[in-house]
């Protein structure tokens, strides 16, 4: 393989890639902004301007409550053929997860860190399941999804960018014994699974073989480029710095080829995450509505 060749292929490896990943700096920046502003509200506990009846607290739990409430907007714009003109489904998605937590946060800092009666404990723990649920949702979601905010991955296509990685690999494993092997672990990544413990067991047996493959194939390539080294006297530097490389893209491929297996799996959690996490989010509206009229009655 040509150097212009290799270069053109690792160059569209990288871009594939990154059409899978979306920076974290604005989520680190949000996450950075969120706990700050628990923090803060945590040194000002007890302070009569966050009173929950008659300081900020009090707006603050109507905004908070109010973010929540216009959480059911998405599955709305999801649905609702009426609302198909008001933004993609991408942005409502951004919005839907942004005030799935500051909603929470506002609440939380309304409610001055203290519980004074029992209609508001079932509530504010509720609200906190809800989110938690949430949170545990995004994870699954992410793992069957491009990014934070793309389509659904298809098996097909995260199968593709593992060979495109086992293409870029061939600049320093030229062995045609290990794309024997490889091709193998492919296949066996592609078999589809019945039922949510066959998905387990299946994407369990190819974690182990995928650890055993890169396992030996890093020994197998370190062999061949100290050989390299050896012939050609490369620097010590140079060839540090080819094998970490060669590393780096045996770990990635076998990543891809893991994500294959585990792909099922995360599906058919997200499924049952669906059917549990709505019934749970009217809980906690009901919970919040008997707060709100229990405190303006008594």
């Amino acid at each position: 393989m040509s150097s212009d060749s290799a270069l053109a292929g690792s160059v569209s490896v990288t871009r594939a890639r990154r059409r899978f990943d979306d920076g974290p700096i604005a989520l680190v920046i949000f996450v950075i902004c969120v706990v700050g502003v628990l923090y803060l509200a945590w040194q000002h506990r007890g302070e009569s301007w966050l009173d929950p009846r008659h300081g900020w607290g009090y707006p603050l739990g109507i905004v908070g409550g109010s973010m929540m409430l216009a959480l059911l907007l998405y599955p709305l714009r999801k649905r609702a053929k009426s609302m198909r003109t008001l933004g993609s489904v991408a942005t409502w998605f951004r919005l839907h997860m942004i005030l799935g937590i500051v909603g929470p946060v506002l609440v939380v800092v309304h409610s001055n860190f203290e519980i004074k009666s029992l209609n508001a404990a079932v509530a504010l723990y509720s609200m906190l399941i809800v989110s938690g649920s949430g949170i545990v949702g995004r994870y699954f979601y992410g793992r069957i999804h491009r990014g934070l905010y793309g389509s659904k991955v298809e098996a097909r296509e995260l199968i593709a960018e593992a060979q495109g990685f086992r293409r870029d690999m061939d600049v320093d494993v030229r062995a045609a014994a290990q794309n024997v092997v490889l091709a193998a672990l492919e296949r066996e990544a592609m078999t589809q699974s019945r039922g949510f413990f066959s998905a387990v067991a299946h994407a369990v047996s190819l974690n182990v073989h995928a650890a055993r493959s890169e396992r030996e194939l890093i020994a197998d390539c370190d062999r061949e480029l100290e050989s390299w080294a050896s012939q050609e006297r490369w620097p010590a530097r140079v060839r540090s710095r080819r094998i970490a490389e060669a590393h780096r893209k045996i770990r990635r491929y076998h990543d891809a080829v893991r994500r294959v297996g585990s792909l099922a799996v995360y599906e058919r959690l997200f499924s049952a995450w669906h059917v549990l996490h709505l019934p749970l989010f009217f809980m906690l509206i009901l919970t919040a509505l008997i707060h709100v009229v229990a405190v303006h009655l008594y």
